[in-house]
């Protein structure tokens, strides 16, 4: 098979800091590889610099990028940006983490889609078009002509990621480098789309570079895989070696951390933890576990939802949900995409009038019906984890004076002195940088976000805590941190949470029982 692509002795930074150290990759034409590694390891800066695409501000400062093209050999460190124009728009696709971010919002799909085939080089407009239905059809997006038609905004999370595979290989690259591609998508829709990449990559001959923080995901899709940490490549080997017989203690501790539901360890170790050989959790049996959810049941409900009905216009979404919610207790929520979940949690959080029904919460031995309008309601007693980190923080302030206008909100009687004291407290629980404080949303990465977001909902000290696909964006060890706090709040005040995600493990680890949901009603009921 031919060398595509060589890294030599890699470093990237600035004249303060050095990032990404010294490391070194080979891809060859068609092969699948792997980079795994935590938050801010450096896996996005490498591939940022393969397209030439770095932050302003970081620049290469020692090794070299070399891509070998139709028999010519490219030293990119000399490369003119023609020279970059050209490999990004003909030889290199990049499909983007956040699709709605990557995407332009007052173009539509299509005219997206043609620009992409006009910068490949394909002429007139009338052939840009066909292809770019050929695209639409070939990524499976339903309806294509409308797909056509249609802005971002109006396709789901999985659509939008196939429209930008098919803008990353309309132009048949040779190289398609995918960045956490499926990272906010359910189980199902991510298996789709990371299947339907690799059915492209082949059929193309494309070679693959697939980012990820999930070590297992990428061990089954890849051929081989290196590992990062803090900006070095610590272990490369091919994926079946690393799956079993990984050598070094990082590699290792990446598969300690995930959370495993059938061989439950309370609290979950850390990457550190297993590195440091800390490993302090004890193991609970599934009995013991269900055993806690039944002592649950026999208080009053802190929540009771009955009936629920919510349209959107005349569509139907929520279609006569009933259930209960314990004090102490989780209650995780499950479903494809679309079918209701994120509806579901924001009309129980009040921010979306429900059509019929109710939801009571229960308080002073009486319940009281909340609604958006109620005179008791208040964000005091319940509070939500956006999933789009980004969207939920105001991108004017600063999170220190972001947090403590939430903590001075809620807590009016509490002096300046107090109030920055747990501002300060929760941002070292979240594992967030001592600066955090008087930076700005922009300058941190998306895991780093949604821990703000985390901070903020608990200054607030809620009975109830949505969380929204809140550790979806979250490398294993620090889901493991996350997973770990949340428990011990649980297990201290008795908070009780409503938990989506699509990662069925997480769910089944971190809840006491879970509600399946299919367009917009629940199809079972489990207890773990």
């Amino acid at each position: 098979m031919p060398k595509w692509l060589e890294i030599e002795g890699l470093s990237i930074g600035n004249a303060q800091k050095e990032i990404v150290k010294n490391i070194s990759l080979r891809l060859q034409s068609g092969e699948r590889l792997g980079l795994v590694g935590e938050s801010g390891s450096g896996k996005s800066l490498t591939a940022l610099s393969i397209a030439g695409l770095l932050p302003r501000g970081l620049k290469v400062l020692s090794g070299d990028i070399h891509v070998f093209l139709n028999n010519k050999h490219l030293q990119l460190s000399s490369a003119t940006e023609s020279t970059w124009l050209d490999l990004r728009r003909r030889h290199i696709g990049f499909v983007f983490q956040e699709p709605m971010s990557a995407l332009n919002p007052v173009i539509t799909c299509g005219e997206q889609l043609m620009e992409n085939l006009e910068m490949g080089g394909l002429n007139p407009v009338k052939s840009r078009k066909e292809q770019a239905m050929m695209w639409m059809n070939e990524v499976d997006l339903p309806n294509p002509e409308r797909m056509f038609r249609a802005y971002p905004h109006e396709l789901s999370g999985g659509q939008r990621q196939r429209l930008m595979i098919a803008m990353a290989m309309c132009n048949r690259p040779q190289l398609l480098i995918a960045d956490e591609p499926t990272t906010a998508l359910d189980v199902t829709v991510r298996d789709k789309v990371l299947d339907l990449m690799l059915r492209l990559c082949e059929k193309y001959g494309t070679s693959l570079l697939l980012i990820s923080h999930d070590l297992r995901m990428v061990a089954e899709r890849c051929d081989r895989i290196a590992v990062m940490q803090h900006g070095e490549i610590v272990e490369q080997n091919t994926a079946k070696e690393i799956t079993q017989n990984p050598i070094h203690p990082y590699t290792k501790a990446l598969w300690e951390c995930r959370p495993d539901p059938h061989n439950r360890r309370v609290p979950l170790p850390t990457v550190a933890d297993v590195m440091q050989g800390e490993v302090k959790a004890e193991y609970q049996t599934l009995e013991e576990w269900n055993e806690i959810a039944q002592l649950l049941k026999v208080n009053q409900p802190l929540l009771k939802v009955d009936d629920l009905h919510f349209s959107y216009g005349k569509t139907p979404i929520l279609k006569g949900l009933s259930f209960e919610l314990f004090p102490g207790e989780s209650l995780g929520f499950v479903g494809p995409s679309g079918c209701g979940k994120s509806t579901l949690s924001r009309v129980i959080a009040g921010l979306e009038p429900y059509t019929h029904g109710s939801v009571s919460f229960f308080e002073n031995n009486d319940f009281f019906q909340l609604n958006h309008q109620h005179p008791k309601w208040s964000g005091a007693r319940i509070q939500m984890i956006f999933q789009d980190a980004m969207a939920a923080l105001n991108p004017h302030l600063s999170i220190g004076k972001m947090l403590l206008e939430v903590r001075r909100h809620f807590f009016p009687l509490e002096n300046s002195r107090e109030s920055n004291a747990k501002v300060l407290d929760v941002l070292a629980e979240m594992q967030l940088p001592e600066d955090a404080f008087d930076r700005y949303p922009h300058s941190f990465s998306g895991g780093q976000r949604q821990r703000i977001c985390i901070a903020r909902a608990l200054l607030v000290e809620p009975q109830i805590l949505i969380c929204d696909e809140s550790v979806a964006a979250l490398d294993v060890s620090v889901q493991a941190h996350i997973l770990n706090l949340l428990h011990r709040i649980r297990e201290n005040s008795g908070m009780s949470f409503l938990f989506i995600s699509h990662d069925p493990n997480v769910v089944s680890y971190f809840c006491h029982r879970t509600l399946h949901m299919h367009e917009g009603k629940f199809v079972e009921d489990r207890a773990y």
